[in-house]
């Protein structure tokens, strides 16, 4: 979900969002590389010299990410929309599961960038949400088959494993902690108007279309009756928080899409991957980071792939305390958010199980995400009951 990080200068090959490993290329998929060339030497003169490669970025479960490479070992990051189903696109797939239209392709193309250059202008202005520098937005889907967008490549680590973080030592751990809560606490103190994004989303009643829309993705991809799952989507329609409070949300804020410092433990360089950006009530923010997290001597997470069990990570709740503290929010009722979280993630597994049932393509890891839904319905009801 990434819009492209590395360790230092760019390796020869990566591990790509398939799983399996990615070379630079002069040819590759989602990217026509010769209309692109001669696009960035108009829109971008003198950012590049032919002949320039592409390499998929791993991470990306939506909009695609790719490496650029000139013959001078330039680098750029592009972003576009999903690839169009490939073969088993016949078998019946929900509407909601579909791949998007392509105005609404181009739509969240246009809105991720436009988050992204409104958060870099800010960051400019003293803010403290740092972006990769955005460069440019093409809507014209003749130059690579789909709207896409270009920015500078941040520089840096992203802990996306258990093992990376198991090296880490505990006040390594502690300030990689520190740096990635402090970051969501200053996006959600950023004044929505100051920064250009005051009609970037509708705000109305935020909560309660945030229920209907996690309950539509569930209809549209039931293919089997899970367990207290009912009874989780009915207490969040009960129990919805009445709060005023408007921020901007990233969207799926975690470890896996924030780039950290090679020479300074904690400091964070870039936040990846906003196309779920929008407005509305912070919490849902942090209720998601909250889902991904473990803490130390926690039961392993299955959704968490950047695992943070070990010595020196704070607890879910030290890490809300110390949101609290720096916001100044109300967090009595974060167990409802945490719960919707969970029911939102269980509604994307059960996509996946659908997917795996009808033999359409998942991800390398996630074929029996399935296995998962039910654990989560639990928790998210622990959630509500016992707020953390």
């Amino acid at each position: 979900m990434s819009i492209g990080a590395m360790d230092g200068p760019s390796p020869d090959h990566a591990v790509g969002a398939s799983g399996t490993a990615e070379t630079w290329s002069e040819t590759v998929v989602g990217i026509d590389l010769p209309r692109l060339t001669r696009y960035l030497a108009v829109r971008l003169p003198g950012s590049i010299r032919p002949p320039l490669r592409a390499m998929p970025l791993p991470g990306g479960r939506s909009n695609l990410s790719y490496e650029l490479c000139d013959g001078e070992g330039r680098v750029l990051v592009l972003r576009r929309p999903p690839l169009p189903l490939g073969p088993g696109g016949h078998v019946p797939v929900p509407a909601a599961l579909a791949a998007p239209a392509p105005e609404t392709s181009r739509s969240d193309i246009r809105r991720e960038y436009q988050v992204i250059r409104a958060l870099h202008q800010a960051h400019g202005r003293a803010g403290r949400v740092p972006v990769a520098e955005p460069y440019l937005l093409c809507q014209d889907t003749s130059v690579i088959g789909a709207p896409f967008f270009v920015t500078a490549k941040a520089i840096g680590t992203v802990y996306r494993s258990e093992k990376q973080c198991a090296a880490l030592s505990p006040s390594q751990a502690r300030a990689i902690s520190h740096g990635l809560l402090d970051v969501l606490v200053a996006l959600h103190l950023l004044d929505v108007r100051a920064a250009g994004l005051a009609d970037y989303a509708r705000t109305d009643q935020f909560l309660i279309r945030q229920v209907d829309r996690w309950d539509r993705l569930h209809a549209a991809s039931a293919s089997r009756e899970v367990p207290r799952l009912a009874r989780l989507a009915a207490a969040l329609r009960a129990g919805v928080p009445n709060t005023s409070r408007i921020a901007v949300l990233h969207g799926d804020y975690r470890l896996e899409n924030v780039v950290f410092d090679l020479a300074s433990i904690g400091r964070v360089n870039a936040v990846l991957d906003w196309e779920a950006a929008t407005i509305g009530d912070p919490l849902v923010d942090l209720g998601l980071l909250l889902t991904f997290w473990e803490g130390p001597d926690q039961p392993l997470n299955p959704i968490a792939s950047a695992h943070t069990r070990t010595r020196g990570f704070p607890s879910k709740r030290q890490l809300a305390d110390r949101y609290a503290t720096r916001t100044g929010f109300d967090l009595s009722r974060i167990g409802w958010y945490i719960a919707l979280n969970h029911y939102r993630v269980a509604g994307l597994l059960e996509v996946l199980h659908y997917r795996v049932k009808h033999g359409l393509h998942v991800p390398p890891g996630l074929e029996c995400a399935g296995s998962w839904v039910a654990p989560l319905v639990e928790s998210g009801l622990a959630a509500l009951r016992d707020n953390l």
